[in-house]
């Protein structure tokens, strides 16, 4: 590294101590498998149970959402993330959220 002049940036280097729970970016990986924090779902389940709740357009207005399809975005790319990680948690999650969608509409955009 130094040949390069690359150094260790201490700000963003934690020594984890044993059996202490160690992710990154996002993912738990600590076991023998990849897996999303319990932050993330609970974010993802948030959105899905304020929508249902509420409605769309009350969820992207309390949450400060510049329109519909941003919101609509930011949820399909969550649930993507979470496919590509762990499916067997969120196929059931894009299953309902695919729900949510048919029966509220699709926003435009």
């Amino acid at each position: 590294m130094q040949a390069y002049r690359f150094t260790v940036n201490v700000r963003k280097t934690r020594i984890v101590p044993p059996g202490a729970r160690r992710s990154v970016l996002g993912i738990l990986v600590d076991g023998d498998t990849l897996r999303l924090t319990p932050d993330f779902k609970s974010r993802v389940l948030g959105h899905l149970y304020g929508i249902e709740k509420f409605g769309l357009r009350a969820h992207q207005q309390h949450r400060d959402f510049a329109s519909l399809a941003g919101l609509v975005h930011h949820v399909d790319g969550l649930i993507a993330y979470a496919l590509g990680t762990e499916s067997a948690w969120a196929e059931p999650v894009r299953e309902r959220w695919r729900s949510i969608l048919d029966t509220q509409g699709r926003p435009l955009g």
